[in-house]
């Protein structure tokens, strides 16, 4: 049945009004929101019923940067500084085939879908000889459903050879998978400009960038100002040490730009990206799980730009719980300012919902539950022990619920799970070929060390 009823469910609509309202019923015709009902509205005739009690019900979460292809090496840098865990990391995505390949990316489609995440922004940067390898992460991303976009990364300087590509070569290639690809699957399926790392792109590659982002109309995200050892490293490419100026000085800042961490940047750097209206991604499980610094959240979410939330890969983050990251990035943000009221709740649900969509420019497709947008909702449980009793729902969502707690996902008005069940694939089966692959992976990866 098309026509579906989420009923009885306290629903967070992330409207303008940020309205919340117990007991509503969210309607759903095809892969769009109709209406939201309040308490005791009828529900018209034709509707398939679902109920909702004990459950917020609220946007899908815009996990706004992750890397899907590191899942096979989510246990295995913790305990490494960042040097060594890029080497270990790369060691292990360099044995992939193509199979080990498409295993990390659906196991990292799969529990986004179940922690609650419907849009995932995946950055990805694989060896120049792989590059044949993005088009399988766009059709399983077609699969699942997802609001999916592919940060295609890439590098023509000062980095390890093999995931070096020249200007010459790149463009032609970059403009043909965002012409195959970007806008497809109604929409869902978008492509974005990637510039690894500032001092591993020429000037040329710059003004590239932004030649294609404003010819086909994508947008770019870059890793920024992450590590207190970027600046040496930047210094040895353009004979200074900020991330924000090489990126200005390339054309590639602005509203169609995310810079992702930032943890590091100047005020200066701020003052650059607040006067061009460029998004900032927080990570805060990454910036802190690896050590790498603290996310600069009171220095970009009060500058009238959208603030974007998300939870890095998972050799960085450990899992892909987006209640995590905002948990995180609220009590990180209380103890710099020492004071609870600097960030709320709410806030922080913007980030992770509305605000965060806006910040990837898909506030008019996904991000609040109103008539006409996409159908990408979730059902987080919060009448059980853990949560109860639920007195404040937002304040319940960030600081005693986490992505366990989603009962249901629906993605593009696609049912993707049901009471806990992902129904997209088979979860065990997926687990042991991705243990079994990865396993064999790292024997062979260390067998070369």
């Amino acid at each position: 049945m098309d026509k579906r009823a989420i009923v009885n469910g306290c629903v967070l609509t992330m409207n303008a009004e940020r309205e919340v309202l117990p007991g509503a019923t969210v309607l759903v015709d095809g892969s769009r929101v109709t209406a939201v009902l309040a308490a005791g509205a009828a529900v018209p005739e034709g509707y398939e019923r679902v109920d909702a009690s004990g459950c917020a019900v609220m946007p899908g979460l815009v996990n706004a940067h992750t890397h899907l292809y590191s899942a096979f090496g989510r246990s295995l840098s913790f305990d490494e500084e960042l040097t060594q865990w890029l080497v270990t990391q790369k060691n292990l995505i360099a044995q992939f085939d193509e199979e080990d390949f498409a295993t990390c990316i659906e196991l990292g489609m799969a529990l986004n879908l179940r922690s609650g995440n419907t849009c995932v922004v995946d950055a990805m940067a694989l060896p120049a000889s792989a590059a044949d390898r993005y088009p399988a992460a766009l059709e399983l991303a077609r699969r699942y459903h997802l609001q999916y976009t592919l940060a295609r990364a890439y590098t023509d300087q000062l980095i390890a050879p093999e995931y070096i590509e020249d200007v010459a070569t790149l463009e032609p290639s970059l403009s043909a998978l965002i012409e195959a690809y970007h806008g497809t699957s109604d929409g869902r399926i978008r492509l974005q400009l990637f510039p690894n790392m500032a001092w591993a792109l020429s000037a040329e590659g710059f003004r590239m960038t932004r030649r294609l982002a404003d010819r086909y109309k994508v947008g770019m995200q870059m890793h920024t100002a992450e590590s207190h050892a970027y600046p040496k490293l930047i210094e040895q490419a353009y004979g200074h040490g900020s991330d924000v100026r090489v990126y200005e000085q390339g054309g590639c800042l602005g509203t169609d730009v995310q810079l992702l961490s930032c943890a590091h940047c100047t005020d200066d750097d701020i003052e650059r990206i607040t006067r061009t209206g460029t998004r900032v991604v927080l990570d805060p499980i990454s910036n802190t799980t690896i050590g790498t610094g603290l996310p600069p959240t009171l220095r970009v979410i009060n500058n009238g730009v959208p603030t974007a939330l998300a939870t890095n890969g998972m050799a960085s983050a450990g899992g892909q719980d987006m209640f995590e990251a905002m948990k995180m990035l609220m009590c990180l943000t209380r103890v710099e300012a020492f004071d609870p009221l600097s960030i709320s709740a709410m806030r922080a649900l913007e980030m992770a919902t509305i605000e965060g969509a806006r910040a990837l420019q898909l506030d008019d497709q996904i991000g609040s539950l109103e008539p006409g947008k996409r159908a990408d909702l979730i059902c987080v449980q919060l009448d059980q022990l853990f949560q109860s009793p639920a007195l404040n729902v937002p304040a319940t969502l960030v600081f005693s619920a986490s992505s366990r707690d989603v009962r249901d996902v629906m993605a593009n008005g696609q049912w993707v799970v049901r009471d806990r069940k992902l129904l997209v694939a088979d979860e065990a089966t997926l687990a042991a070929r991705a243990t079994a692959r990865a396993g064999a992976a790292l024997e062979r990866a260390q067998a070369q060390a």
